[in-house]
């Protein structure tokens, strides 16, 4: 059959459009980001799927073309595994990352763009201890998800029964109580301290963390500013003894040594008077002695100090440096953490602080987390090259010299010594 020439343009106009159609459809799929849809593995740590199924939920709903699957990994091992799985293909997309991690696993994250969250609203949303942390050279690399900070737990039967009716504010007044809240017997054995403070790890939960805290508080710079060495010894030394003289039986202010039981033990026991610790510990105190009688006060500061200083711990989320969805990676930890609903929703599920200014009156009148909200503002904390490394140094320092094996001098100097020829060899 022959073909008229009408229907032979017809028929070449309609091949003409569907190779235009086709061409459109390939360039529009290939211009399409494969990283913002797909499903996204997230790696969690103290926090169980029921907290964040809710939440996982919610945000499905906005974005159908993600999935979200989400693991608790064992605390005890969940570093380790996660170096682990990232340097294969097993390893999560997003992940929890605690503000102390940055100096150490940097490389293995992949920021946030600028014009994702430019750094001016970053500043808007969270205090400066997340920028210190997450953020200091101006590049986002996790947001976080709370905030917490040290404060002080006291046992108000304690107080009360010797006539202090209200708890100390700076380390000058705290000291000064300490004789008159310990009891010891006979031959000097303590039986209720006047605080666990003093010891190391052994015995003290977060002991290096409130001789970080002093050591700040003091005016120690920590390290030096191009991080090529730390630099405490000198000015931490005045602190380190300060801890340290509440171990020594030598000391008109000896109240601790680390054969007693484990600090949030003897705490939670009633047999010491205060502690010094994050909220996480209030749900663990009312579980396991719902008779005791205790509350919480702002973290001690030095007699006069002209700035408040508190110490923080806390953790965010990141995104691998070797995901194919970072996109969608990224999406979630946003929706999560900068938004005032979802960000709510997982702090009343977990019974944190906030790390959103905006929400931080929310929890101005929360009886059990308004102290630390309060001292979110004014948290800090210094840059390890590796916290576990620190944590360690920090603790073999107080041992040496409550055990009498080193002059505080030379502990401190030698712990100073150990972190810089880390510092250095990871340069």
């Amino acid at each position: 059959m022959t073909l008229s020439r009408r229907k032979i343009t017809f028929i070449g106009v309609v091949l003409l459009v569907a190779i235009i159609v086709t061409g459109l459809f390939i360039i529009g799929k290939r211009r399409e980001d494969p990283g913002a849809t797909g499903t996204i593995k997230i790696w969690g740590v103290f926090d169980g799927i029921e907290i964040f199924r809710p939440l996982i939920g919610e945000f499905q709903k906005s974005n159908p073309g993600v999935n979200v699957e989400y693991t608790k990994i064992n605390p005890d091992t969940y570093e380790q595994d996660l170096i682990n799985g990232l340097a294969t293909a097993q390893g999560p997309d997003l992940f929890m990352f605690h503000n102390s991690w940055l100096p150490k696993h940097f490389d293995k994250l992949l920021p946030l763009s600028e014009s994702e969250l430019p750094i001016v609203t970053f500043r808007k949303l969270f205090p400066s201890i997340v920028e210190q942390d997450f953020a200091p050279d101006g590049v986002i690399y996790a947001l976080p998800l709370y905030i917490d900070t040290l404060a002080m737990f006291y046992n108000k039967d304690i107080l009360d029964t010797k006539g202090i009716a209200l708890p100390p504010k700076t380390w000058a007044e705290f000291q000064n109580l300490v004789p008159k809240l310990r009891e010891l017997d006979r031959s000097g054995k303590v039986l209720t301290a006047g605080a666990a403070i003093g010891g190391s790890e052994r015995s003290i939960n977060r002991a290096t963390d409130i001789l970080n805290l002093l050591m700040l508080q003091s005016g120690a710079p920590m390290v030096k500013s191009d991080f090529t060495a730390a630099e405490f010894s000198q000015k931490g030394l005045q602190s380190l003894n300060f801890y340290t003289q509440f171990a020594s039986p030598a000391s008109p202010y000896y109240t601790w040594n680390d054969s007693l039981p484990y600090s949030i033990d003897h705490f939670i026991e009633g047999n010491a008077a205060i502690m010094f610790n994050y909220s996480h510990q209030i749900p663990i105190i009312k579980s396991k002695n719902p008779f005791l009688e205790f509350a919480v006060a702002p973290m001690l500061q030095p007699k006069e100090a002209q700035n408040t200083i508190n110490w923080a711990n806390y953790w965010g989320m990141a995104v691998s440096a070797k995901t194919p969805k970072s996109k969608a990676a990224w999406s979630f930890i946003q929706w999560l953490t900068t938004n005032e609903q979802p960000a709510l929703q997982y702090l009343k599920a977990t019974k944190r602080p906030p790390a959103l200014r905006s929400l931080m009156d929310n929890f101005a009148t929360n009886p059990d987390l308004s102290v630390f909200s309060a001292q979110t503002l004014t948290a800090r904390s210094w840059p390890q090259i590796d916290n576990v490394v620190v944590e360690k140094s920090f603790s073999t320092m107080i041992e040496n010299i409550i055990a009498g094996k080193m002059t505080a001098n030379k502990a401190v100097l030698q712990s100073e010594q150990e972190i810089t020829q880390l510092m250095l060899r990871r340069k």
